[in-house]
């Protein structure tokens, strides 16, 4: 037995298409009197969270977006090593992703197999049960979601002080889950905003765009220590290698 996904392109999750227009330029950075890490230029505070974050071996994702006005969502763990496990949301349902080793497998809702399986979804369903489904060609795309390396070569694009100039930096008392940060604040009609934690070391924690590309993605879990295993044989189900 062959199953196709029909739709590739839904399951596709970019996390570049949900921060898209997070940054752009306009305003000015601000003073205070008191002096802290929010008196830095955007250029330094810049600078120190890309030196962070491409630091990291291992990182938390999680966050919603439009993606061409589709709404798409992460719950992720990614590393260096190519690993992860998490979920997707996508139009088409949610699924929950899990790869080790180059190797990948995924668990999916009705709605995904509704709209991918179609008049067989029901069949799918009661064949897959709570099995993990190994994933075939169809997923190649989605496993470029579990190697920060790849993943964050984009995101880093953004942490570039060159390409971002004039950001309007508020030295307040923000926080992000508890964590003092500094926010770095675009002005203009992108509305973005980039939260960057003022103690070291300085990484992202979240960052938003209220524009017509509305993202909201935080960051966590910077290197703690990933158990990301594959499953055992009698926990899968492979649909391309069934007769």
């Amino acid at each position: 037995m062959t199953l196709t996904v029909l739709r590739p392109l839904a399951l596709t999750l970019s996390l570049a298409a949900l921060l898209a227009g997070t940054t752009a330029c306009g305003g000015t950075a601000s003073s205070g009197k008191d002096k802290s890490y929010a008196d830095e230029s955007p250029k330094k505070i810049l600078a120190d969270a890309k030196a962070s974050m491409g630091s990291l071996k291992s990182v938390h994702i999680s966050g919603t977006g439009l993606d061409d006005g589709a709404e798409m969502s992460i719950d992720m763990t990614v590393s260096t090593a190519g690993d992860c496990t998490g979920s997707i949301g996508t139009p088409d349902g949610e699924m929950t992703l899990l790869v080790v080793g180059g190797k990948a497998w995924f668990k999916a809702d009705r709605a995904f197999w509704k709209a991918n399986a179609g008049a067989d979804a029901d069949a799918v369903l009661a064949m897959v049960g709570k099995k993990w489904v190994v994933g075939g060609d169809d997923l190649g795309d989605l496993t470029s979601l579990c190697d920060w390396d790849e993943l964050s070569e984009e995101f880093l694009e953004l942490l570039v002080p060159s390409t971002i100039e004039g950001l309007t930096i508020k030295k307040s008392k923000d926080q992000v889950d508890g964590q003092p940060v500094v926010k770095l604040e675009d002005r203009s009609s992108e509305q973005g905003t980039i939260y960057v934690q003022a103690e070291e070391p300085h990484y992202v924690v979240k960052v938003s765009n209220t524009g017509k590309d509305a993202a909201d993605v935080t960051f966590s879990g910077f290197d703690e220590p990933t158990e990301i295993v594959a499953p055992k044989p009698r926990q899968q189900i492979d649909f391309e290698n069934m007769e």
